[in-house]
């Protein structure tokens, strides 16, 4: 059977179209982050701490995976509440502040870093999160 041009063309948008269904779930974070005001953004932050303390003590108890874990639900839950906020003051610390807490610490913890090394990157950081607290005021 043979299609001809016409109805090819609507089945083939068709199929993009029904492609582009699906989870909004990234649309809907997206615009949770912008939703978020600076006093919210400024309370998450000290969430962040809070999570960051709690993966350098399950490091140095030897639990490494639970680390990684919690650094990752920390960034999920709480740092990606302040993107929003952040990079309308401030893009560049808030994408060092990404990259530094999803990528860079998640990845020192998986590769078998030691405790001190982490902390460093931790107090780094925090550093950072002083920096981002005092511009979301």
């Amino acid at each position: 059977m043979r299609l001809s041009s016409p109805v090819l063309s609507v089945a083939v948008c068709g199929a993009f179209a029904f492609a582009g269904c699906g989870s909004d779930s990234k649309k809907s974070s997206e615009s949770s982050e912008h939703n978020v005001s600076n006093a919210e953004a400024v309370k998450e932050i000290g969430a962040v701490r809070t999570g960051l303390d709690e993966a350098v003590q399950q490091l140095k108890g030897g639990d490494a995976k639970a680390a990684e874990n919690t650094v990752a639900e920390t960034y999920l839950q709480h740092f990606e509440l302040v993107e929003g906020p952040l990079g309308k003051v401030d893009h560049e610390l808030n994408e060092g502040l990404e990259e530094t807490i999803n990528e860079e610490l998640r990845q020192k913890i998986s590769s078998g870093a030691k405790p001190a090394e982490v902390q460093k990157l931790v107090n780094e950081v925090k550093a950072d999160l002083d920096t981002a607290e005092a511009k979301l005021k």
